[in-house]
């Protein structure tokens, strides 16, 4: 039988092959997430749909983000993105291809999950040409190190003993501004090591910012069900129950002293801040009759944008702010 962590960890590529899926179909413009999937699927029109609307909210804050830390007083990029629980995410790829870019990117997630993709990069001639040039293999093949970008294994629930000091190690500035991102992986932490990330982000850096993206509603029809099917994969959302709707979401990170928290569910963002032409776009490419489905299903999954200061960093920054 697999282990809890093993389980968990096979998530990873099960965004892979949804990305993969919505990419090859046309929804997004992904040419790297092809490399990280050895099995392709065609997955459901609602599925693609809302992958679309997933990728879409993560690369706005994303593009926000670097738009905002572009320049510092000597015109130098500056800011860093710390992405927690990165799988197989390919926006650093992405980012670095269209020539933005903070002054520093981490990935960090279990080292199984590190080297796998570290061994993927360096297969594939497209992603390792866009690695910096100073960029060493480290770790026994489990990290990649350079002064802009850093793949590196840890283990969440162990953030400030095991994960801190590599960021430090790296380059990582507690003074500069920082967006924080993670997508389907605090929810599968118990809360108190979800709050012990969140605690140290607010007590040691300056200007932070983060965007997640999470379940919720766990108590009606379909998020009960929702469960039961993630339950029958050894798969436990741990932290579901402690922040199970938009409120709460937000309201985690008000009670910790941020500026700004705002919780906005994958139904709305599709619907009301997609522009209407990319809903044209994307009707297009395939008949969605599950329509019902699709927006009770989006009402499960929520971004929350928070930001701890007033920084013009992040005060310009906003989930429902159009790229």
């Amino acid at each position: 039988m697999e282990s809890s962590d093993a389980v968990v960890q096979g998530t990873s590529n099960d965004a892979a092959v949804s990305r993969e899926s919505a990419a090859r179909l046309g929804y997004i413009d992904d040419p790297f997430i092809r490399h990280f999937v050895k099995r392709p699927l065609r997955r459901a029109p609602l599925i693609n749909r809302g992958t679309h609307s997933r990728f879409d909210g993560v690369q706005r804050i994303l593009r926000q983000f670097i738009q905002q830390t572009q320049k510092d007083s000597q015109g130098h990029a500056c800011g860093q993105i710390v992405v927690l629980g990165a799988g197989m995410d390919t926006s650093y790829f992405l980012l670095r291809q269209q020539g933005l870019l903070p002054r520093r990117y981490f990935e960090i997630d279990f080292s199984d999950i590190t080297a796998k993709k570290a061994a993927t990069v360096y297969r594939s001639s497209a992603l390792r040409a866009l690695l910096p040039e100073d960029t060493v293999v480290a770790e026994g093949g489990s990290e990649l190190h350079s002064a802009e970008y850093s793949l590196l294994g840890g283990d969440l629930r162990q953030f400030e003993s095991q994960v801190v000091p590599k960021l430090m190690a790296r380059g990582f500035d507690s003074s500069e501004p920082t967006l924080f991102l993670s997508e389907c992986v605090l929810i599968y932490l118990d809360p108190q090591h979800s709050d012990a990330i969140l605690n140290w982000i607010t007590a040691n850096v300056a200007h932070a910012g983060i965007l997640t993206y999470e379940q919720i509603l766990p108590t009606d029809r379909f998020g009960q069900m929702m469960i039961e099917n993630l339950r029958a994969r050894g798969l436990e959302l741990r932290g579901l129950h402690a922040y199970p709707t938009l409120q709460s979401n937000s309201q985690r990170f008000l009670d910790l002293g941020w500026h700004s928290a705002v919780a906005v569910d994958l139904a709305t963002y599709h619907e009301q801040l997609l522009e209407p032409l990319e809903r044209e776009r994307l009707a297009k490419i395939e008949f969605l009759d599950e329509w019902e489905e699709f927006i009770l299903l989006a009402q499960h999954y929520a971004f929350t944008f928070a930001f701890t200061s007033q920084s013009s960093h992040f005060a310009h920054m906003d989930i429902e702010k159009p790229n």
